[in-house]
């Protein structure tokens, strides 16, 4: 099967994050990079509409809402070309009612359509909970349709920096042969993608549909899950499968891991010197291109 049938595309507007939560699985950061530009937003939607039948955006990161040009400037143009277009955010900008009305009200008449706020045990330790309050009571107030995200250590993905700090507090362990398959994305025929300021499209965050220097529209055009060398492991027999192939290359799995997501991402981690086109950018793993078997 070549060629994926897109529903979404969920914009990874930045890694920069003004919070450095634990549980976070995308290493979001105040030291990630830049954003998206408005200029390749443009591009990007352009590519879109030759390639897929999208009918939803979201604009995620990292923090978009850091980014506050570019972020309007992709409600702007997502609502004109008829998207819907959401958001997530963890409100660190709800400082005041003022404050807070400064920053919706403009994406509210760009065409913002819903916004996602994560605050939980992790994100407090950063953004104070009231601000997530205020941002949700200012989002019924302006029509704009919103959700309380809040992640507990059992709904914890333990990919990114939530493997390499939190699998002590796993709720439980599993032998690694035993994780057999993929638990959050469908890889085989995915419905969604992540696109980040590279052009990179990613099926699961840090695992690329396909090398990015294709471009966008060619590679969602060409994507078969068969020829995929990463993919095509998972969907057979999940993680699991996935490291017996590492294995010969030099993984040693350890006895037991705190889900799939881990161990799909160590093995991951550690194969990214022979695919390093499929498996980025640096950002998604923390930074640094050297394999390694366990976390930190």
């Amino acid at each position: 099967m070549n060629g994926c049938k897109l529903s979404a595309v969920h914009f990874l507007l930045t890694y920069a994050c003004c919070a450095e939560c634990d549980h976070c699985f995308v290493w979001g950061s105040p030291r990630g990079g830049g954003p998206i530009t408005v200029e390749q937003i443009d591009g990007f939607l352009d590519e879109l509409a030759r390639a897929a039948q999208v009918t939803g955006l979201c604009a995620e990161g990292g923090e978009p809402f850091l980014f506050q040009r570019e972020l309007l400037h992709l409600v702007r143009r997502g609502t004109e070309r008829g998207y819907r277009v959401g958001a997530l955010t963890n409100a660190f900008w709800a400082t005041s009612d003022d404050d807070a009305l400064r920053v919706l009200k403009p994406l509210a008449d760009a065409g913002l359509r819903s916004l996602g706020i994560s605050t939980d045990q992790w994100h407090t330790r950063f953004v104070p909970a009231e601000r997530a309050e205020r941002a949700l009571g200012l989002c019924a107030e302006l029509g704009i349709e919103s959700s309380k995200m809040v992640t507990e250590i059992a709904g914890v993905m333990f990919r990114g920096r939530a493997a390499a700090r939190l699998t002590c507090c796993a709720p439980q362990m599993t032998p690694w042969h035993d994780l057999n398959r993929c638990e959050k994305e469908s890889l085989a025929e995915p419905g969604r993608v992540h696109l980040d300021r590279y052009g990179g499209l990613h099926l699961c965050q840090g695992l690329l549909l396909a090398d990015v220097r294709q471009g966008v529209a060619e590679a969602i055009l060409r994507y078969d899950p068969t020829r995929h060398p990463i993919v095509r492991p998972l969907v057979e027999g999940g993680p699991a499968r996935l490291a017996r192939n590492a294995m010969a290359l030099g993984f040693r799995p350890r006895p037991a891991y705190a889900g799939a997501c881990h161990l799909c991402y160590e093995a991951r981690r550690f194969l990214r010197r022979r695919w390093p086109e499929l498996l980025g950018p640096d950002e998604m793993y923390g930074g640094s291109l050297a394999p390694r078997n366990g976390c930190g």
